[in-house]
């Protein structure tokens, strides 16, 4: 009987230290993904930082294209207006209201 508790006790502790192994590799695993989403969380910030970025510069790069198209636009109607105007066909001189196009 006395052998039988020692028996019982030894396969206790043994089991016991199993359980202790696995926890541990658990805990480790568990380390191993909270570095890896850490990282990946780390990752993100950097991108959205990024992102943000570029969202705030965007209404001054959308103005900043418009004017441009604006004036190339007023450019190419202003050649256009004085290639098929009356004072060219009668040479040069002063255009009334200025000389160029608006900028």
């Amino acid at each position: 009987m006395e052998q039988r508790k020692l028996n019982d006790q030894a396969n206790t502790l043994v089991d016991l230290a199993k359980t202790q192994n696995i926890m541990y590799d658990m805990i480790s695993d568990l380390n191993e993904r909270s570095e890896d989403f850490e990282k990946r969380i780390i990752t993100l910030e950097t991108k959205l930082e990024t992102l943000i970025g570029s969202i705030h510069a965007l209404p001054g790069l959308l103005s900043q294209t418009i004017r441009q198209q604006q004036r190339n636009f007023i450019e190419v109607r202003w050649r256009t207006t004085t290639s098929t105007s009356p004072t060219t066909l009668s040479g040069p001189g002063p255009r009334p209201g200025g000389g160029g196009p608006p900028l």
